[in-house]
């Protein structure tokens, strides 16, 4: 194939040409975004049993659901929730399952179980939960003085509407928001001046507040459509319906259109707000989404009222924007380091541009078939394209070095294209085959860790196999006809052949004192695991994104009004920290899916890099500073990386399960006191929650057969006067609203006044409610919690100072120590992606070695040659793991897979040492001169192959841009295994390949 590329030139610059026009082309339309998508198959199954407790809805509503859902394959967890009067299901999947299909088999299930269903349970709701949705951007719309009317009108009317019209915005959500209904208020104080009962509303605004059909004329020449119109046009004419003859509802009571209860709301540096959270569609261009939505708030901003603002609290964006302008600044950094290590070797500037011509081609060939593949330009496709600066150039530099070799020996150009290419086809092959074998075990990879760098293992894969492609095609094309002469030596180039010399003479050396470098080649092996079992661990590193979380939480049974005070306490410790730059916050029902209102989310975004030290910094500040506020359980959590399979964004979770809640509750203090205590854990919570305040009701049955009280009329007369009562819809012009039944407002506010509730017994009398049943003040369970079918909690803390691996074996210590018979753990979230990473990557290298093995050992057609190349890996450790300790850097997943690429790179040389060694040994020449013969071919190459790798990682390994601190630790593992791998396994293989030889020759 080379040889067709040698003699058409033209036709090689068109070929290369055609990869640089379509990788221009895809940047216009390939994604940009800050993570690749990941589909969790999720589906969710709520189920509503009206006026039963959490206990009940969980035997006979959640259970029986459950015992159906375990019936289907591929299930990763079964979390419920029993709330009162509601189930929540979740079932997660394995990332392999088709979504499409494990909603069917929940489907099936459910309709299984409903046969099982007491009477009464609403027929359960299930659904696919999208995680693809995910939030590109959240903006508040404020103001110091509109009032709340304004404020919902221009949220839910106008910039809701506009927004999801936009191309690439998936959906629309409102937080804080409580839309207008219609109320009815009544007063039990006046029901009973009137002696009338809660009842008697209820049936004269069911039997006069309607629309309906009312049947048709057919006249001679035309028809009628008759419809009666009996709803109210306004609150007036609500209270103008007729309970009795003489008793209108607004004797009893008041109707008045307005807005609904405030259990939840929004604010803005403390102003009141409403939070408009726009999501885009999977597989969207987040910065295009973003965009778009911003244009479209600069154009609305110009028609709000006077003193109503859209600020932005989050901004995908900007990191993804950030990101991509780093690894474009690194990208070309290392290419222009790359080119000056290839100039230094090479001494001649147009030598040098043709194995640097590889870089351009291939990353933007990589982009095009990344755009075709359906993947997006990511925080892992990018750290992809930065790392394979380094390799691609490679096999371009190898080729250049053997036919500028054989021009030097006095070849025609022509002629030393070929014949220098054909020296090396073999070497480019087995070492191009090699580094594709290491990755290929990632790209199958199970799990987060498996989607998330899969898209890393197949750039690398798709650029190393572009490069392999420029290197037998352009490369012999231009250098032959590029290399006219031998050039001028520059100072390198003299220094270099005196290193030669010496290195020679330490090679000789080397080969006659093999068992003094077998020692110190097992002594760096053995200081490398030393090293390995000092480098602290942990799954991925806290990446400085400039935003965070704030979670709280009051006392199970607060009010509103109390988790708002405390919600302000927090914002008055954000306001004065100087490094925030603005903060949204949310409290109340519906945030993060709460059931109640005691509880928020503060998202605060901080000021630009330049201007404050490193986030968690500042939220180690913060913890301690939230630390002092009473009643109020606060976590500052960051943003994550493994998407809504991981849960809460903490850094240790674990999942506790039992046969009994009373343990369960015995066991979460228990372990919530200790790990308080212990150094380097924060935020340290349960999600048990057993102690809500309650009202229980016994009814007397006794007396209600006595006096004639169904006790659906109990029921009745409390749910309308204390619950929420919808009666119907009330219509506003285009629009619909709920209309609601509800005692006043002054009357919840205390529990005496059920005294003051009165129900109609048979004779038509009226009986107050405490004579017909029992009252009692108690504590009840909150919410009932299972996960996998038992009774369960999650135990939660962030850490400062502490190794996410030695908090995993303190957790599991205190648990295996505590934890009594019939009760077990296993790790969720982070820590449980933690353990299945680098049990996946243990995996993935022993695959890698094993498949590499498999491939030299076809290629070489010897057991033996692959052997000797695969023994040079463990030279790599201690410099990896020393530079890694040393610069304060852990052992995480992105270090991790610096090891697997630094196999492939190690590998890499070795094949192309030993190669040309069986090479020159076939020729006829003996073991000796063979190794030092390959040793003045393959030197140069392999010292320039490695710098390059050196080179172009050197910007990512400053860590001086966004997002580096995922890019970093890959660096410094690939820096470090070299500087320690390349040295010895140059002085190692020409050994190990002696001694093998002269066993071999023994043998035979």
């Amino acid at each position: 194939m080379y040889r067709f590329f040698i003699h058409r030139p033209v036709t090689t610059w068109m070929f290369m040409l055609s990869f640089i026009l379509l990788g221009l082309y895809s940047l216009r339309g390939i994604p940009l975004d800050r993570l690749p998508d990941v589909d969790f198959p999720v589906v969710s199954v709520v189920t509503t049993y009206p006026g039963a407790d959490p206990y009940v809805v969980d035997v006979n509503v959640t259970r029986v659901i459950e015992d159906q859902l375990a019936t289907i394959n591929g299930i990763e967890a079964i979390t419920s929730q029993s709330f009162a009067g509601t189930s929540r299901i979740t079932v997660t999947f394995s990332l392999e399952k088709d979504i499409d299909v494990a909603a069917q088999e929940v489907r099936d299930a459910v309709q299984r179980a409903m046969k099982q269903l007491p009477p009464g349970v609403d027929p359960p709701v299930v659904r696919k939960v999208d995680t693809s949705l995910a939030p590109v951007l959240a903006v508040l719309l404020h103001s110091p003085t509109a009032d709340y009317q304004t404020l919902a009108y221009w949220a839910d009317k106008v910039i809701k509407r506009e927004f999801e019209r936009i191309s690439g915005v998936g959906q629309v959500d409102l937080g804080g928001f409580r839309d207008n209904v219609m109320w009815v208020r009544i007063d039990p104080e006046k029901l009973y001046g009137r002696q009338l009962a809660v009842t008697d509303v209820l049936e004269a605004i069911q039997k006069n507040y309607l629309d309906a059909p009312a049947g048709a004329i057919y006249g001679t020449k035309r028809d009628y459509i008759l419809r009666l119109y009996g709803k109210a046009r306004d609150s007036k004419e609500l209270e103008e319906i007729f309970i009795t003859p003489n008793v209108r509802l607004g004797d009893v009571g008041y109707a008045y259109f307005g807005e609904d209860e405030k259990r939840g709301m929004a604010r803005f540096m403390g102003e009141q707000a409403i939070a408009i959270v726009i999501y885009k569609q999977s597989k969207t261009n987040t910065v295009a989404t973003v965009d778009a939505v911003k244009a479209k708030m600069e154009e609305l901003s110009r028609q709000l009222p006077p003193g109503l603002r859209m600020d932005i609290t989050f901004d995908s964006s900007v990191f993804v924007k950030d990101s991509v302008k780093a690894a474009i600044e690194e990208i070309v950094i290392g290419s222009l380091l790359t080119a000056l290590v290839v100039y230094v070797f090479l001494g001649r500037l147009r030598l040098t541009l043709v194995p640097v011509f590889a870089i351009p081609v291939t990353l933007l060939g990589t982009v095009f078939l990344l755009r075709e593949l359906g993947l997006s330009l990511n925080t892992f496709t990018l750290l992809a394209l930065a790392v394979a600066v380094g390799i691609v150039i490679d096999d371009a530099i190898v080729v250049l070095e053997s036919i500028y070799r054989r021009r030097e020996e006095g070849l025609e150009p022509l002629q030393a294209g070929e014949i220098g290419t054909r020296i090396v086809i073999f070497a480019l092959l087995a070492s191009t085959a090699s580094l594709v074998i290491v990755f290929l075990p990632v790209i199958f990879l199970k799990g987060v860790v498996g989607k998330l760098f899969g898209n890393f293992a197949l750039t690398l894969v798709l650029a190393i196999a572009l490069s392999y492609i420029v290197a037998v095609s352009f490369t012999p094309m231009a250098v032959s006809r590029l290399v006219k002469e031998k050039g001028e030596e520059n100072l390198f180039v003299k220094l270099y052949a005196s290193f030669e010399e010496r290195f020679d003479s330490w090679l000789r050396w080397s080969l006659d004192h093999k068992i003094t470098v077998l020692l110190l080649s097992a002594v760096a092996v053995g200081v490398g695991f030393v090293f390995l079992r000092m480098t602290p661990k942990e799954f991925f590193p806290l990446v400085d994104e400039g935003r965070f979380l704030v979670r709280f939480e009051t006392p199970v049974g607060s009010s509103f009004d109390y988790t708002e005070s405390k919600a302000r306490q927090i914002e008055d410790i954000l306001k004065k920290n100087p490094y925030v730059d603005r903060f949204g916050m949310a409290l109340g029902q519906g945030v993060a899916g709460r059931p109640d209102v005691n509880g928020g989310l503060a998202f605060v975004y901080l000021k630009d890099r330049s201007e404050r030290p490193h986030q968690k910094v500042i939220m180690e500040q913060l913890r301690k500073q939230f630390s002092s506020l009473k009643d109020v359980r606060v976590s500052v959590e960051s943003a994550g990386i493994i998407g809504p399979a991981g849960g809460r964004q903490v850094d240790i979770q674990y999942v506790i399960k039992g046969p009994d809640l009373q343990e369960l509750q015995r066991l979460a203090d228990s372990m919530v006191a200790y790990f308080k205590n212990r150094k380097g854990y924060r935020d340290v919570d349960t999600d048990l929650r057993l102690n809500e305040p309650q009202v229980r009701i016994y009814p007397d049955r006794e007396k209600l057969r006595d006096l004639g009280v169904p006790l659906e009329q109990v029921s009745a007369t409390l749910n309308a006067l204390l619950g929420k009562l919808k009666l119907g819809t009330y219509e506003l012009g285009a629009e619909s609203y709920d209309l609601y039944v509800k005692a006043t407002p002054e009357f919840i506010t205390n529990v005496d006044n059920l005294k003051k509730v009165f129900v109609r017994s048979m004779n038509g009398s009226l009986v107050p409610l405490t004579e017909v049943v029992g009252i009692e003040e108690a504590t009840g369970y909150h919410v009932v919690n299972r996960y996998n079918r038992q009774y369960s909690f999650s135990f939660f803390a962030n850490l400062e100072g502490k190794p996410l691996g030695s908090a995993v074996q303190e957790v599991e210590d205190w648990l295996r120590q505590n934890l009594p018979p019939g009760y077990t753990f296993e790790p969720a979230g982070q820590a449980k992606e933690f353990a299945r990473a680098f049990r996946g990557m243990g995996l993935a290298l022993f695959v890698a070695l094993l498949g590499v093995y498999m491939v030299l050992a076809s290629l070489f057609e010897s057991y033996r040659y692959p052997l000797i190349v695969l023994l040079m890996v463990p030279l790599a450790v201690m410099g990896s793991f020393g530079l890694l300790l040393v610069s304060g850097t852990s052992l995480s997943v992105p270090s991790y897979f610096g090891i697997i690429l630094l196999v492939g790179i190690i590998v890499r040389d070795a094949v192309l040492f030993i190669e040309r060694i069986i090479q020159l040994q076939t020729e006829g020449l003996p073991v000796r001169e063979a190794i030092l013969q390959a040793r003045r071919e393959r030197l140069r190459p392999i010292l320039m192959t490695t710098l390059t790798v050196v080179a172009s990682l050197t910007p990512v390994a400053l860590g001086l841009t966004a997002g580096s601190e995922l890019r970093k630790p890959l660096a410094l593992a690939v820096i470090g295994g070299i500087f320690s791998g390349l040295p010895l396994s140059l002085f190692l293989l020409p050994v190990l390949y002696e001694i093998t030889s002269r066993k071999v020759r023994y043998n035979r």
